[in-house]
């Protein structure tokens, strides 16, 4: 069962079909309300994939399978309720013509380190050595057999391995958190970019496309004067949205997205 099927499954003419998979940074996760039909994988009206309909009338939205949590496992595990990511896919009517997919930061636990930030440090030994080996050692395999299965379940269809924005204030005289320290914040930064490096390379090895959207958030990132990151909460509703983009940031990101696709045409 999904509760993707719900969006359009037929492009305007001459146009181009989508279908987005992936974790909270596709779903919209940071943006409620959220589709009342299936609320567990939390599906936002005001996700990146929908504004990137709304920016380019042409690309209809024919799978939204998305679901907050997400980690490379839903792919080809049922979770929340859902079908496995790529049987959604594989049994849409139509092969879609673009699939994008945002995946792995959940595989590194990146939320779990910035909830511990806040309720106490980010790395209780004062090292990041560990989140850095599993997303050195670990994800990459993983996120290379996610691509490659991907793209046989849509072998015609372009796929854009969709990074994660940078969501830490660039410079400590920016940041408004006094959760955050300096020493902190650089980890996390460093750790962000990590992540988008092992995920671009992981692209590269499978033959897909990778978008960045590192710079998407630049100036509004979370801890900043004008956020477009929700704040960091223990407690839900909070703790759920916490470091996700609001609606502002969705936006941002679906511009970067539709960039790419409009200035890139393989």
């Amino acid at each position: 069962m999904s509760a993707g099927w719900g969006d359009p499954v037929l492009a305007t003419p001459g146009g181009r079909t989508l279908a987005a998979l992936g974790d909270s940074y596709s779903s919209g996760e940071g943006s409620p309300p959220f589709d009342a039909i299936d609320p567990r994988c939390r599906r936002s009206a005001q996700a990146w994939p929908r504004q990137l309909t709304e920016k380019d009338p042409s690309i209809s939205l024919t799978l939204f399978a998305a679901c907050s949590g997400a980690t490379t496992d839903a792919l080809t595990g049922s979770f929340k309720g859902d079908d496995p990511q790529l049987t959604q896919l594989r049994h849409l009517p139509t092969a879609p013509d673009i699939v994008t997919i945002t995946i792995g930061g959940n595989d590194a636990d990146f939320s779990g380190v910035i909830i511990s930030c806040f309720t106490w440090k980010c790395f209780w030994d004062g090292k990041d050595k560990r989140e850095r080996d599993l997303i050195n050692k670990t994800l990459p395999g993983k996120l290379t057999a996610s691509y490659a299965a991907l793209k046989a379940a849509a072998s015609h269809a372009r796929i854009l391995v969709v990074g994660y924005p940078d969501v830490f204030p660039t410079s400590q005289r920016k940041n408004t958190c006094k959760w955050l320290s300096s020493t902190e914040r650089r980890q996390l930064t460093s750790l962000n970019s990590l992540l988008n490096r092992v995920i671009r390379r992981a692209a590269r090895d499978a033959d897909v496309e990778f978008v960045s959207t590192d710079r998407a958030l630049r100036g509004h990132e979370m801890c900043t004067k004008d956020s477009w990151v929700a704040p960091v909460g223990v407690f839900s509703p909070a703790r759920d949205l916490s470091a996700h983009p609001t609606p502002q940031g969705q936006q941002a990101i679906a511009e970067a997205v539709n960039h790419y696709l409009a200035t890139d045409s393989r």
